[in-house]
């Protein structure tokens, strides 16, 4: 059995790095000698998984980190990682050229970080280089190829600067020098495209993973498959301003009907999940009969006074929330499983989406899911924003995991429960490990989360590169 030892650049969170070490061939796997990030608590979380030995928290422009890796990683066969460069978005106007690209990869200051990818390479002149970035992926095709053409130049650019330091690109069969993987195609339950750029220095054309899941393989994995079975999280109420909500009156002048649909959402809840040991507890029943009970007796009768029956609301849900979540021994893994606090508007909002739609949906007036209050209810410029709230659907896959989730995740509404996702959600969603934990508060969580390489898609690419790396160490015994 062979350990081939891999560089992580820009590890973040650890998920390309997950992947290799889950992937195996004959009995032969990867061991990582080393991972860098510059974020503190992106490390903390890579040495909780790793240890601290295999940890480098640096700057990868500072040369004192550049001499620790290339003192300590010499021997390294593979390097991975995604610079977080400007590559796609820099060229200028359409009409520039290769060499126009070419030259701004080598001087545009936003791409320091590229540059110095690419000398890290070629000093440890590692056997294998996997390059991914997710810049400039766009829905758009030309052809079959799904980003636009200057893009298509820079990243031929990209390839010529690997071949220029000693290393082959090119795709086996193919003419092509690179693939845009999407994670759905290796069971990730997750629409994800990538840029992914395999190189070597033996000259041999490079095999990519072969699709896993799609319409004549195997089903395509769904958020239900990995999510459906976590214990049911509700959400904090922002108590704070209420008054000065935007759109606060539409609620306001609808309370009946906002307010119900939230409580008819958590109502539905008790009745899916009833046997759920949360679902039976004691204060769960409690907040349960509160909300009723409340609805029931005030908001239909009290019509004055609205905004303090509403707060009053509020309030009580979120006491008794309180009282709930004191009561539960939750889970060390599941501690990442929270929600964060959301406004009513918003709440509203989830709780009367239908599952698999967006905003776009009920904004529109010629849609069958066109919904007058939430149209009126909707925060936000119409002309520029309208898929702004995204409720996802159990039975199909989950849109882009993006590190923008930290800022308010209205992309990414639970199927049934009125909230958007917590961080242990997008985690296995990104198909990282049930154990695998995050360190830093719920914002560094997401970031983490949302700009990792899905491990499974990792373990296919590190996979495919073990074989490859088996079948020239076997040639050469010969």
């Amino acid at each position: 059995m062979v350990k081939y030892k891999v560089l992580d650049l820009f590890a973040g969170g650890g998920g390309f790095s997950t992947g290799f070490l889950q992937a195996k061939y004959q009995e032969n796997e990867f061991d990582i000698s080393k991972s860098l990030d510059i974020d503190k608590e992106a490390c903390k979380t890579l040495s909780n998984h790793l240890s601290e030995k295999r940890v480098v928290n640096g700057d990868i422009t500072d040369n004192r980190i550049k001499e620790q890796i290339f003192l300590e990683c010499e021997d390294v066969d593979v390097i991975i990682g995604g610079p977080p460069c400007q590559t796609f978005s820099l060229a200028g106007p359409a009409r520039s050229g290769k060499q126009e690209i070419r030259e701004a990869l080598k001087s545009d200051p936003r791409n320091v970080l590229y540059k110095h990818f690419f000398e890290i390479v070629r000093i440890l002149k590692p056997r294998f280089v996997v390059f991914e970035n997710v810049e400039g992926i766009t829905s758009k095709k030309i052809g079959n190829i799904e980003i636009s053409e200057k893009q298509q130049l820079a990243i031929e650019a990209i390839c010529e600067e690997l071949k220029n330091i000693g290393y082959c690109t090119k795709v086996k069969g193919e003419e092509s020098h690179y693939r845009v993987l999407n994670s759905a195609d290796f069971g990730v339950p997750q629409q994800r495209k990538r840029v992914v750029i395999i190189a070597n220095k033996h000259g041999i054309e490079n095999t990519y993973p072969k699709n896993t899941h799609g319409d004549t393989l195997k089903p395509y994995e769904t958020v239900g498959n990995v999510i459906s079975g976590l214990p049911v999280v509700l959400p904090q109420i922002n108590s704070s301003n209420i008054e000065g909500l935007k759109n606060i009156d539409i609620i306001l002048d609808n309370l009946s009907i906002c307010i119900g649909a939230f409580v008819n959402s958590i109502n539905f809840i008790s009745k899916k999940y009833s046997c759920r040991e949360e679902i039976q507890s004691k204060e769960f029943i409690e907040l349960l009969n509160f909300i009723n009970d409340y609805f029931d007796s005030k908001i239909v009768n009290r019509k004055r006074q609205k905004l303090k029956v509403l707060e009053a609301f509020i309030e009580g849900y979120n006491s008794r929330l309180k009282s709930l979540y004191k009561s539960e021994k939750i889970d060390s893994k599941l501690t990442a499983h929270e929600s964060r606090k959301h406004n009513i508007r918003d709440l509203v909002i989830f709780s009367m989406m239908e599952s698999g739609s967006n905003s776009s949906q009920f904004m529109n007036p010629n849609a069958d899911l066109y919904n007058e209050i939430l149209d009126n209810l909707y925060p936000y410029d119409k002309t520029k924003h309208k898929d702004t709230y995204v409720k996802h659907s159990f039975d199909k896959v989950s849109n882009t995991i993006l590190a923008h989730m930290q800022k308010d995740g209205l992309k990414f509404i639970h199927p049934d429960q009125p909230r958007t996702y917590t961080p242990y959600e997008a985690a296995l969603i990104q198909s990282f490990p049930t154990e695998y934990d995050f360190s830093g508060g719920k914002n560094s969580q997401f970031r983490q989360i949302g700009n990792a390489v899905p491990p499974l898609l990792a373990k296919r690419i590190g996979e495919v590169i073990l074989e490859a790396l088996v079948e020239i160490d076997s040639r050469e015994e010969r």
